[in-house]
This record gives structure tokens, C-alpha cells and sequence, in this order.
């Protein structure tokens, strides 16, 4: 549930919960006034109304019995259908010719009333508490009627007139209204801190996780499961850690790219410029005293100048692709002239330097978009690598490739000593060289394979190195096909 519906559901809470309360006051107090004031009026009405009918029954047999000639086996079956027809067992009627009870219906409760009105001649009412009595005479005949369940308005007393009763409704509806506002407050504190609880939460986890991400522990994570808005800012929060650890890992990783940058440039710029230094200054003391010796001098001073020029033009060569800033001369050509024939012109002239190569292809020919020209200088640092660090006479390397779905896959093998597993990942890299101490200068100057990975990742392609399992070291090129066509 978001923080947005929980507020809109405690806003109604606040207004429906008193709502309620207040009905619920009002429906007591209401029922409390309506029972003890309208509705003891309302049974006494009731009560009277239900004798009314009666006392009409009885004056109407009265009558009858005055007006006609009848029989006491009349009158027992008239008082018989009376009682049947009776509407309460708190209504009696008797019938007394003389001293003889002729007939009776119902009980009656106050004996003495009763035998005051037998005894009293003519006709009378008596009123005692809930007790009314009411004498007849019909010829010879003396008929008593008696409720015992009469409203007496004599003794009603209002209750809203009483000050007991005042006081203690006075009480009840000040207690109910307590405990409305009692639960009230209850409510809205509790909803309050449910609401405080959903915000003060999430911000104390974010103000920790920021407090981590400032003293350096790029690796705290925030772990929040509710389904509300910080859900979305705790995710931010753990993307943004990420992106800062990777930005400091990439930072650690280039400032120490830049200091081997930096240190590779300078052992292999100081090498050569040492030596010149030293056959210039040989020159100047003549210890080169012969023209074969100085001839000699020259040379070698030649060559380490050409060196010089080679690096710097192989850094300027990277610093250009580094930048995307080198025109690459992208055309279509197909496998077959792009490797096969360069192979087959070179194979000779690395022949008389010691290592075969040879062509292991099958007969299928299909389009690539490169520079021809880049691609040969790929080669070529694959094959010179090879030259320089494989020690043995017979030296061997094995050009093959084959098709997969939309890709060329070139494998360059050798029948060298191949690479330390851990050092396979660092070959592409700048001034990286398998001889840490960097003692053997002739063996290159870690240009080369950095600068075949930049060529290869201008043609969309990649590439990788691994040991081959016949021990030798394997460089894999991956070049994307023209349109997917084979």
C-alpha cells in the first residue's frame, strides 16, 4: 500500500470514527429517554386500552342480562365465551346471584377489594395501585369486573421531572461522550504513528545508507520490501551505490593503467635514448677510433633512432583509435583475400625468419566490412608476438576459421609456451607485457596487441585470447558478416 492511500484511509478513519460514535451517543441517549419517559406512557396506554375493551364487553352483557329473561346456564356459557375472548389473565369477571357464585373467568389477586364490593350494595369503582374494580347489578344478578394490571396515572411520575433519574442520565450521556473523545484521541494517535512509523522509517534507512555511501562503503545496500514510493528511491539508492562503486573501481583501474601507461613509456622511450646517448658519447671519445667501429656506432644509433620513431608512432597510432578519431577505410571484401591471400604472401618472408605458418581453412567464402590495411597490421603484431616469444627453433603458427550463424571466427594458434590463466585478461592491455621486469626489450614494447583489440573493435568485432589445448596460445578474432549472408 503507498504512503498516498494510507493518508487518504486515515483521513477517513478520522472522519468516519466519530461519525459513528456520535450516532451511536445519540442512539443511547435517544433509546434511554424514549424508555424510561415515552415508553412507560405508551404500556400504560396499552395496558388501558386492551381493560377499555373489556369493560365494553362486560357493560354490553350486563345489559343482556337485565333486558331479557335468562337462565344461570346463560350466563355460565356468556362469562365461558368471555374468557375465551379474553385479550389478558390479569382481566376476572364474576357473577353472583345472592351469595352463590353463578359463574367466574380469570383470578383475582386482591381478595379484600373483592369482598368489599360482594358485600357493598349498588353499583361502584375502586382504584387501588394497579388494581381497578368495577361493580354491576343486571336484575338479580350482581356482576363484579377486576384488572389487576391497571395504569394507574395517579401514581406516574414523569422521569424527566425526576432528579435522580436527571442525574443519572446527565451521567450516562457525559460518560458516552468521554468515551467518543477518549476513543478519538486513541484513534488518531494511533493512525498518526502508523503514518509517522511508514515515513520515519524509510528516511532513517536512506539517512543510513547515505551515511555508509560517505564514509566509503560503496557496498551497503538498503533492503526494503513495502510496496509504497520508497520502494522506488531504495532502488535508486542501490543503483546509484552500484554506479559509484563501478565508477571507483574504473577510477582505481585507469589511475593504475595511467601509471603503467606512464612507466612504460618512460622504460621504453629511456632505453633506446640511453643507448644513443652512450654510442654518441663513445663517438665523442673516440673509442670508436676505426671507421669499421664508427660505422658500427652509426648503425646502431640509426636503428635505436627508428625505434624511437616506431613507439611514438604506434602511441600516436593508439591515442587515435582510443578517441575514435582514426579514419578507418571500411570496404567489403571476403574472406578469402582478406586472410588467405595475405598469408600465402607473407608465409615466406616469416619462413626465412624462422616460423611457419600455415592455413588450415575450409572452402567457404563469405563478406566482411574492414580495412584491409589495419587488418594486416593486426596480423602482422600476432605474428611478430608470436616470433619473439616463442623460444624454440621449430616455430609454428596456424591460421583457421569457420562460420558461425552471422559471424566469422578467426583463430590465430601457436606452438608457443602460452600465458599465465591470470595474466590472459591483462594481453590487451597498454605497455602489457608476459616479462613484468620488462627486462627483454626486443621482445616488443606492449603496443601491438592494444592496438589490434582497438583496429578489431573499430570493425564492430572483438577479440580474445585463451591457452589452446595443445599449449600453445590462441587469439580468437570475431568479425560480424556483411548483411548475415554466408
Amino acid at each position: 500500500m503507498t504512503i498516498k492511500q494510507r493518508l487518504y484511509i486515515s483521513h477517513i478513519l478520522m472522519i468516519i470514527v466519530p461519525v459513528i460514535l456520535s450516532v451511536v451517543v445519540s442512539s443511547l441517549t435517544f433509546f434511554l429517554v424514549w424508555h424510561y419517559y415515552w415508553g412507560v406512557d405508551e404500556g400504560a396506554m396499552a395496558k388501558n386500552t386492551e381493560f377499555r375493551v373489556q369493560y365494553a364487553t362486560v357493560e354490553s352483557l350486563v345489559r343482556k342480562w337485565s333486558s331479557e329473561e335468562i337462565s344461570n346456564e346463560d350466563i355460565l356459557q356468556d362469562v365461558r365465551h368471555f374468557k375465551r375472548t379474553s385479550l389478558s389473565d390479569e382481566i376476572a369477571l364474576l357473577v353472583y346471584q345472592g351469595d352463590e357464585l353463578v359463574a367466574s373467568a380469570g383470578v383475582v389477586k386482591d381478595k379484600k377489594m373483592k369482598d368489599i364490593a360482594w358485600k357493598e350494595p349498588g353499583e361502584h369503582s375502586y382504584l387501588k395501585d394497579e388494581t381497578f374494580l368495577r361493580s354491576f347489578y343486571a336484575d338479580q344478578y350482581k356482576v363484579i369486573l377486576v384488572n389487576s394490571n391497571y395504569y394507574n396515572d395517579l401514581y406516574y411520575k414523569d422521569p424527566l421531572s425526576d432528579r435522580d433519574y436527571q442525574a443519572t442520565l446527565v451521567w450516562i450521556v457525559v460518560a458516552m461522550v468521554i468515551v467518543v473523545i477518549v476513543v478519538i484521541i486513541l484513534t488518531s494517535r494511533y493512525l498518526t504513528r502508523y503514518m509517522l512509523k511508514s515515513i520515519t522509517e524509510p528516511l532513517s534507512l536512506l539517512t543510513t545508507g547515505f551515511k555508509e555511501i560517505r564514509e566509503g562503503n560503496l557496498r551497503y545496500r538498503i533492503f526494503y520490501r513495502e510496496e509504497d514510493e520508497f520502494l522506488s528511491v531504495a532502488r535508486d539508492f542501490n543503483g546509484m551505490a552500484s554506479q559509484l562503486k563501478q565508477m571507483m573501481d574504473t577510477q582505481k583501474r585507469l589511475e593504475g593503467n595511467r601509471r603503467e601507461l606512464i612507466a612504460g613509456i618512460s622504460h621504453d622511450l629511456r632505453t633506446p635514448i640511453t643507448s644513443i646517448k652512450a654510442y654518441v658519447e663513445g663517438l665523442e671519445l673516440e673509442i670508436a677510433s676505426t671507421p669499421e667501429m664508427k660505422a658500427k656506432y652509426y648503425e646502431i644509433i640509426k636503428k635505436k633512432i627508428a625505434d624511437l620513431n616506431q613507439i611514438i608512432e604506434q602511441l600516436f597510432l593508439f591515442s587515435k583509435l582510443d578517441t575514435n578519431e582514426f579514419p578507418f577505410n571500411l570496404v567489403k571484401t571476403s574472406n578469402k583475400k582478406l586472410i588467405d591471400e595475405y598469408v600465402t604472401q607473407i608465409k615466406t618472408e616469416y619462413a626465412e625468419k624462422g616460423v611457419t605458418i600455415s592455413l588450415a581453412v575450409p572452402d567457404i567464402e563469405v563478406t566482411v566490412a574492414v580495412d584491409p590495411v589495419q587488418f594486416r597490421t593486426v596480423l602482422t603484431n600476432i605474428f611478430e608476438n608470436a616470433r619473439k616469444y616463442i623460444q624454440h627453433k621449430d616455430k609454428r603458427v596456424t591460421v583457421s576459421y569457420h562460420v558461425e550463424k552471422s559471424y566469422l571466427i578467426i583463430s590465430i594458434v601457436d606452438n608457443g609456451p602460452g600465458v599465465a590463466p591470470e595474466n590472459l585478461e591483462n594481453l590487451f592491455e597498454l605497455f602489457y607485457r608476459d616479462d613484468h621486469a620488462r627486462s627483454n626489450p626486443s621482445k616488443g614494447n606492449g603496443l601491438g596487441l592494444a592496438i589490434s583489440k582497438k583496429i578489431i573493435e573499430g570493425f564492430n568485432g572483438s577479440i580474445c585470447a585463451h591457452n589452446h589445448e595443445s599449449g600453445g596460445l590462441a587469439i580468437v578474432i570475431v568479425l560480424p558478416i556483411k548483411g548475415g549472408d554466408q
